[in-house]
């Protein structure tokens, strides 16, 4: 299992994800390979039993880029072997292919596939550091981009210097040995991928990938908020662009959470053919009803505090409430993951005076916080299969969300649905929950919809079932080809 900034370091949906179909399929067993940001970085899941092996793969925070290693005398043997003629026979040539892989929008996958597996093999035997701080690499990244990006698009020499230093901790992700595995299922379309491709090619190995919020669109995003140049930020595009589509091309099963995903994959350019729709499960033994608590009306927002989660949308709507309803209270819960964009939410809080209205906070009782509330938001830019839905829904509470990724198709009909990035008409949503005996009336309606709707479907059961099917067919079907 291959994880990007999420499990087992990092706490979220795709985290909650992992730990629950890990914990769930409790006959396999699991190597996990995560990318976190820095070595320091601290486990917040306990590992279940079936987890053989976790490596984190941090990618800043090393004094070198590339995997560190503890025993010294291979370390060594492979910097001798690292000489300049060796760089020039045996790792300039795929270096530059990669390259033009991701400079040029729409190469080849398996191109660029196969110019990653000639570099994993190349640094089996030399030292990443020293070829990759090289000046014959340096050479090579230049001359690569003046010969294929067009003369207008040409990098600055500081702008250059920042997509090299990009480049020489991204790729070190090619020089780590991965164990031999009956399958590879990666949490993400990004970088987590590419051990499924590796592994693939080296021996056949079968490689699922399964997407929750679409990496691409979601890091479409992301870049806009970035203060990188231009140019930058193209180069981070074109080079992701190339290795979520390699991942697509060399995937063979792509998982799905819904329509909305289906039809971004495939826009993306997966073949239709190797999706496999399997939803999210929550726990119906934890999340389950109780009686609403008595008044003040309680709005709950159980998410990450960063910019895709849309909370600042929520307090603009929270506004509108307050001015109509000023006793109803707004619990906002999750970890802060963007510093800066909380401080804007507190200063938003502030200016509003919102301070006795809004409460932010973290709890290691999710399912309490849910019965504690009486209507559940999650006011998001951008979302897969969001957990938080799932369990509002288990544990009988009405919901109102944006209108974004596969949330329309899990709701399907028992909620509210409001536009994204409309603080407005979600403020119209929540009053039509919050305001007057008819809202009380629908209030239970939607409660009772949604639980039965989830208690149908949307289970831990229900998603581990389907992918240890799915574990079993790739496995199998890889037999078959090997004894073919």
């Amino acid at each position: 299992m291959t994880s990007e900034g999420t499990y087992p370091f990092f706490k979220g949906g795709v985290s909650v994800w992992c730990d629950q179909l890990i914990s769930s399929l409790s006959d396999i067993d699991f190597h996990v390979f995560a990318i976190v940001p820095s070595p320091r970085q601290p486990l917040v899941y306990t590992l279940p039993p079936n987890v053989v092996s976790c490596r984190p793969f941090p990618l800043w925070g090393t004094e070198l880029p590339g995997p560190q290693e503890a025993v010294f005398f291979p370390t060594y043997l492979r910097r001798l072997r690292t000489s300049p003629s060796a760089i020039r026979e045996r790792f300039v040539r795929p270096f530059r292919t990669v390259l033009r892989c991701f400079l040029v929008p729409g190469s080849d996958p398996e191109e660029l596939a196969e110019a990653l597996l000639d570099l994993h093999v190349y640094f089996g035997d030399h030292d990443y550091a020293e070829t990759m701080l090289s000046p014959e690499a340096w050479s090579a990244f230049l001359d690569s981009c003046s010969s294929h990006l067009p003369r207008q698009e040409w990098l600055e020499l500081e702008e250059a210097t920042a997509c090299m230093r990009w480049l020489l901790r991204y790729l070190a992700i090619v020089a780590v040995r991965y164990p031999e595995v009956d399958l590879v299922h990666s949490s993400m379309a990004g970088l987590a991928g590419v051990p499924g491709v590796l592994l693939k090619l080296l021996h056949g190995t079968p490689y699922l990938l399964t997407e929750h919020g679409i990496y691409l669109r979601e890091l479409y995003l992301m870049l806009g908020r970035t203060g990188y140049s231009l140019r930058c930020k193209r180069f981070l595009l074109t080079l992701n662009e190339a290795i979520v589509q390699m991942n697509y091309h060399c995937a063979d099963a792509v998982t799905s959470l819904g329509e909305f995903n289906r039809k971004w994959q495939i826009r993306l350019g997966v073949d239709a053919a190797k999706i496999v729709f399997v939803p999210n499960g929550a726990d119906p033994e934890v999340f389950c009803p109780r009686e609403p608590p008595p008044l003040p009306l309680t709005v709950l927002t159980m998410a990450r505090i960063f910019p895709l989660k849309g909370i600042q949308h929520l307090l603009r709507a929270a506004v509108r409430v307050h001015a109509r309803l000023p006793r109803v209270r707004f619990r906002i819960l999750g970890e802060v993951a963007d510093r800066d964009y909380f401080e804007q939410c507190l200063q938003l809080v502030q200016r509003n005076g919102l301070e006795e209205v809004v409460e932010f906070g973290e709890t290691s009782d999710a399912p309490a916080a849910y019965r504690q509330a009486h209507v559940f938001c999650l006011p998001s830019v951008s979302e897969g299969m969001p957990y938080a839905v799932l369990e509002a829904m288990l544990c009988g509470r009405p919901v109102v969300a944006t209108d974004v990724g596969n949330v329309a198709d899990v709701l399907g009909g028992t909620g509210l649905l409001a536009k994204p990035n409309d603080p407005e008409d979600l403020a119209r949503m929540l009053l039509r929950l919050l305001d007057g005996a008819a809202a009380e009336s629908l209030r239970a309606t939607l409660a009772a919809r949604a639980l039965t709707r989830a208690r149908q479907t949307y289970t831990i059961r229900n998603s581990a079932d389907r992918f240890g099917r799915l574990y079993q067919a790739l496995s199998q079907w890889n037999v078959r080809c090997q004894s073919a």
